[in-house]
């Protein structure tokens, strides 16, 4: 590997290493609430695209899946992929959810027996809380920044994300 890039790779890993100590992401659950960062970005990818996840009801599954009578394997299989995980840690953690009462499978918009995976009222306000806890501390941590330097930080995040394979630069989102 040319000097030029093992320099960049070492950048990056401890850039990493500061931001994850800088804001917490090892510590045992995100901004001090009930969840892993994985549950919490479990909830924000259900809370983000509501009824996009699809679930069987009276698949075959597990016991708690047959006591709810819903089957987790199609949404498991799309939010697995979506962030890059093992399907079956996805499924313990939506089973969490249902046992929680975060998440519900609802009547699909069409007359097949087709379900689709929401958060409840109660998944609502765990999200919004954890949205809220994750805006705070993002804005204290930003806090000390003047109006040039918030706008310059935001267009090196931006600039990243676009260089290592994100979102175009000017586009924006929420992260859980």
């Amino acid at each position: 590997m040319p000097e030029d890039r093992k320099a960049l790779v070492s950048n990056i890993r401890g850039f990493n290493r500061f931001y994850t100590g800088l804001i917490g992401l090892l510590d045992e659950t995100l901004s001090h609430s009930a969840y892993t960062l994985t549950e919490a970005r479990v909830l924000f990818e259900l809370g983000r695209r509501p009824g996009s996840f699809a679930a069987n009801p009276g698949g075959p599954a597990g016991f708690l899946a047959r006591a709810l009578q819903i089957d987790f394997a199609p949404a498991v299989s799309d939010i697995a992929r979506e962030l890059r995980l093992d399907p079956a840690y996805i499924m313990r953690i939506l089973r969490k959810f249902s046992a929680a009462g975060l998440i519900e499978a609802r009547a699909g918009p069409d007359a097949s027996r087709r379900r689709l995976l929401a958060l409840t009222l109660r998944g609502q306000a765990a999200l919004a809380a954890l949205q809220a806890a994750a805006d705070r501390d993002v804005a204290r941590l930003t806090a000390d920044l003047g109006d040039e330097e918030a706008a310059e930080l935001s267009d090196i995040l931006a600039r990243a994300r676009h260089l290592l394979g994100g979102t175009p630069a000017s586009e924006r989102s929420e992260i859980a």
